[in-house]
């Protein structure tokens, strides 16, 4: 045994000795993505309420989940919740104030670590990577660069439609506001003097430009039909499916393999612990009994589906694990459900792993552990004499 396999093998094995898995658990990742991509499901928080507030709250986790854009400026964006930063002003800005003014809005509050500059999101049909292309160009020369933000959630809290407004923020409260300006010391000096609440409109005022990017999310999920998603998803599987074939048995053979192996060094598991030493030999059959029967086939051929259900039935009692090595892609779903309904019991397909862990070569077969070895059997399907040889 070469090198590398020797390794491999030896770690199989002292897993499967130290009792790290059940016995069938490396069959399980083949069902578990069958199973898992066939009971996909529309989320369930999409179907669970029409209303508004419910709504703008799963846009808003939409959009919290999603990465954000690498925008210029941005150190880090001063939050609105529990009022940690301290008090913060706030200035609520569009690309309708045109860029002369939002570079002097920027050029003003570079520097200023307690000043947030926010916009409601892209331009109507404008791609995020546009946006902040414009706002790079805007803010190439000015240094240290502003913080700088999309923030739609804000717009929609404080019920901004129209630019500039700037605000005196704490723990989410607004202290004073003003609309119509965008000069920072000014709006400092009348907080000075104590001046709060609404300070009116001190200045022309722009309706925003910018898309409200919470309810154009809102619009995309509505949008998405998650019936024809989960179809496409179901298709997806089976076009991209990787089956694990094997030529057809042409004449029964029978052969046994030892699962021992030797140590090369110590086998040191993460914590610390030497699960196995140098030299020590292991085989997993000594710790833990195989007791299943696997029957291998492929299940495309009729006639290696109906040699695979009568292995099934000649058993002494053991489990039986259906393995195919393949299916039809253009049927995949209802193939499967075809063939479990067949051999009345799950089916698997066949992994890398377990092919190269029990050495297997062609199908149909079946694979039994006897003694301290494990037996392989590969049987002709459909033959006159395909009984001669089999195992009882």
């Amino acid at each position: 045994m070469r090198s590398f396999d020797r390794v491999v093998a030896l770690v199989l094995a002292a897993q499967y000795a130290s009792g790290g898995w059940a016995e069938e658990d490396w069959l399980t990742r083949s069902r578990a993505i069958l199973d898992a991509t066939r009971k996909t499901q529309r989320p369930a928080w999409l179907d669970e309420n029409p209303h508004r507030e419910k709504a703008e709250r799963q846009a808003r986790e939409t959009m919290d989940a999603t990465p954000k854009p690498d925008l210029p400026g941005v150190g880090a964006p001063l939050p609105d919740g529990d009022g940690s930063v301290g008090r913060h002003i706030v200035i609520y800005v569009s690309s309708a104030l045109g860029r002369d003014a939002l570079k002097d809005v920027f050029e003003a509050a570079a520097g200023q670590s307690d000043v947030l500059i926010v916009f409601r999101g892209p331009r109507p049909g404008q791609k995020i990577p546009t946006f902040v292309a414009e706002l790079r160009d805007l803010l190439k020369d000015i240094e240290p660069a502003p913080n700088v933000g999309l923030d739609p959630h804000r717009f929609r809290t404080h019920d901004v439609t129209a630019v500039p407004v700037m605000m005196l923020e704490d723990g989410g409260r607004v202290l004073a506001r003003v609309r119509g300006v965008t000069g920072i010391d000014g709006f400092r000096r009348q907080l000075a003097a104590g001046r709060q609440g609404d300070l009116g409109a001190q200045g022309p005022v722009l309706e925003v430009a910018e898309i409200d990017l919470i309810e154009e999310m809102q619009r995309r999920l509505a949008a998405i039909d998650w019936h024809d998603k989960k179809r496409q998803a179901l298709t997806r599987f089976w076009d991209r499916a990787r089956f694990v074939e094997l030529p057809e048995t042409t004449e029964n053979r029978d052969r046994s393999i030892d699962l021992t192996v030797t140590a090369p060094r110590d086998l040191i598991a993460p914590d610390g612990t030497v699960v196995v030493r140098a030299g020590e030999t292991v085989n997993p059959l000594d710790k833990r009994p195989f007791t299943l029967r696997l029957v291998v086939f492929d299940g495309t051929r009729p006639d290696q589906v109906e040699t695979a259900a009568r292995l099934g039935q000649e058993t002494d009692g053991k489990r039986v694990v259906y393995i195919t090595t393949r299916l039809e892609r253009e049927d995949g779903w209802n193939a499967l459900a075809a063939l479990e309904r067949r051999l009345e019991n799950p089916v698997y397909l066949l992994t890398p792993e377990v092919r190269s862990r029990f050495q297997l070569e062609r199908v149909p077969a079946v694979v039994e552990a006897e003694g301290k070895r494990v037996r392989i059997w590969e049987i002709r399907a459909a033959s006159p004499d395909a009984r001669e040889g089999e195992p009882s």
